[in-house]
Parts: C-alpha cells; sequence; structure tokens
C-alpha cells in the first residue's frame, strides 16, 4: 500500500479482550493521553527493539545509577 500526503490515515478496527482494552485506557490515563497515542507510542518502541535486535543489540530498563533492573527479551 502507497499512502501519498502527510494527511492520509488508514483506519483499522482490533478485537481486543477485555483485560487488554483495561490495561491500554491505563496507560492512556498514566500518559495523559488518549488510546491511539498508546498504540502509535506502543508500535514505535517495537521497532526501535526489532531494529536493536537485527544490530545484536539489547533492550534494558535501568535504575536511577543505570544498574540494570531487567532486560527486555522475546522480541
Amino acid at each position: 500500500m502507497t499512502l501519498q500526503g502527510e494527511n492520509q490515515r488508514v483506519q483499522i478496527s482490533m478485537d481486543l479482550s477485555p483485560e487488554l482494552y483495561e490495561t491500554l485506557n491505563n496507560v492512556a490515563q498514566q500518559l495523559n493521553g488518549d488510546t491511539g497515542e498508546v498504540l502509535l507510542k506502543g508500535i514505535v518502541l517495537m521497532q526501535v527493539a526489532a531494529e536493536a535486535k537485527q544490530k545484536g543489540k539489547h533492550l534494558w530498563i535501568t535504575d536511577e545509577n543505570k544498574n540494570l533492573e531487567t532486560e527486555i527479551v522475546g522480541i
């Protein structure tokens, strides 16, 4: 599919479990955003993780002292 122009959009429909829908709404509230924003940011985060994995890099969560707390695996 090729889209031209910055204002063109593709609308999609998704079926979510009640639990996932609740999680989506909770994250939106935490970010003071909306569910669409959460989904867009999630897609961008997955893209970053996938590109890092292809380059042999790892995705980590560190504390304020840069100590490893969690390594994100399975992406």
